[in-house]
């Protein structure tokens, strides 16, 4: 394990870094999943998976031991060794050319984009952005960017700020924007 840190020099030497899982687009996990929406399980191979439902594929496989308390891979693997403890998403960005489709084979390459130390109300902050490309074949299929952001826990005898109301109404209506919203149908 790789010391962790806030060296601006040593978490930048994480930018670029990269790896690879492969997967089978299993149709079993897609139609749990649909069980799991109350929806009937009716997804067959050859049908398009859900946009968004490729995060039930490419599981990283860690022993117990090589996870941290968040239940995550420990740092200083993949990602860069911050010397923050809590990892939290901190948003994303996605891109779609083509559905991955039930029964095939495909491909997702990670890479370390950005890694940046700011100062925030609650003290520093680390944001790394990884970005992944998932392929099936020879077929680009779509992108997805995480921001993942990095904070110190909170001081003993602190109070969890109340998060906002989550915003109501339809997109364009003064609810949410379309800049920041996605919609997907899922399968019946």
């Amino acid at each position: 394990m790789t010391e962790r840190t806030l060296d601006p020099e040593v978490l930048a030497n994480w930018v670029g870094r990269q790896e690879e899982a492969t997967d089978v687009i299993d149709p079993r996990t897609a139609r749990l999943m649909q069980a799991t929406l109350d929806r009937t399980p009716s997804l067959e191979p050859g049908d398009a998976l859900p946009p968004l439902w490729h995060w039930l594929y490419f599981p990283t496989v860690v022993a117990q031991k090589d996870l941290g308390r968040d239940g995550h891979p420990k740092l200083g693997g993949f990602l860069p060794p911050v010397g923050l403890p809590r990892r939290m998403w901190a948003g994303g960005r996605f891109g779609f050319e083509r559905a991955l489709r039930l029964g095939e084979s495909a491909q997702r390459i990670s890479g370390i984009k950005s890694v940046q130390l700011k100062d925030g109300r609650s003290g520093p902050l680390c944001f790394a952005t990884v970005r992944h490309e998932i392929s099936a074949g020879d077929r680009f299929c779509f992108w997805e960017e995480h921001d993942i952001v990095y904070r110190e826990d909170p001081k003993p005898g602190s109070v969890a700020a109340v998060p906002p109301d989550a915003p109501r109404g339809p997109i364009g209506s003064g609810g949410l924007s379309p800049a920041r919203s996605c919609c997907f149908v899922i399968p019946r």
